[in-house]
């Protein structure tokens, strides 16, 4: 074989390898059902949906759960995907985003005998809050938090917020609906309940950081989840993934 030839051929197997590259997506590793990590594996809605779009993409996919901000911070790198993130106005500078893949219902949890009326951020004013650490709810809850008007407490997990807002330790928590519906039918949560009013609806999304250059990548992405869409296989694994035990 002429080196020409066989130059062809190893440029060739490189752009086949290279062609089939492992894209890696990190998630959420505690906030079920939407993504957590059990037995070492990633588990919940993002990685059910996340695998079956791939997959009739023809592309390998890895999953790896993490802490949220390992996973912002390794993103925001360019190092690998995020998967079930929110979307504000800082991430559109570093993140190439999808379109939407779910829709959250963000709610206000608090003791049933403390409640408070709630319609916008600024009733929120002097009031602890729990939250998940390394989250962005929304951009106006977000600044609230900056500028001291809501005094944010960082948690681990819903569960871990919850306890302590039933405790006493804190005003409200905010958490997801479906988790939460969840989350009050453990002991100890009884007396917790939803204010009426969604803190937002956020739609969540698989993001890319700009200098990854997977915008090829995420137009395919979005095609095959507008197909699924259309053909019912998403709302299929959605039901299956969220639905009550």
């Amino acid at each position: 074989m002429s080196c020409s030839r066989l130059l062809t051929v190893v440029l060739l197997s490189c752009a086949a390898l290279l062609a089939r590259a492992e894209t890696m997506v990190a998630i959420d590793n505690a906030n079920p059902p939407f993504m957590f990590q059990l037995d070492g594996q990633a588990q919940g809605l993002y990685p059910q949906l996340l695998q079956a779009i791939f997959a009739r993409l023809g592309e390998p996919l890895t999953i790896q759960p993490m802490p949220w901000k390992r996973a912002m911070l390794r993103g925001a790198a360019g190092e690998l995907g995020i998967g079930g993130i929110y979307r504000n106005s800082e991430r559109l500078k570093i993140f190439d985003y999808s379109e939407p893949i779910f829709e959250e219902r963000l709610l206000l949890y608090v003791q049933r005998a403390r409640g408070f009326p709630f319609d916008r951020i600024e009733d929120l004013r002097g009031k602890r809050i729990g939250v998940i650490r390394g989250w962005s709810y929304t951009d106006s809850f977000d600044r609230a938090v900056r500028d001291g008007r809501i005094h944010a407490q960082e948690g681990s997990s819903d569960e871990a917020n919850l306890r302590k807002l039933a405790s006493g330790r804190l005003d409200a928590v905010v958490a997801i609906e479906l988790a939460g519906q969840r989350l009050l039918q453990l002991p100890g949560l009884e007396d917790l309940e939803p204010l009426p009013q969604p803190l937002s609806i956020n739609p969540t999304f698989l993001v890319f950081a700009k200098r990854a250059q997977q915008g090829e990548l995420l137009q395919r992405f979005n095609r095959t989840l507008d197909d699924m869409r259309q053909d019912g296989s998403l709302q299929r694994l959605v039901n299956e993934a969220t639905a009550t035990p």
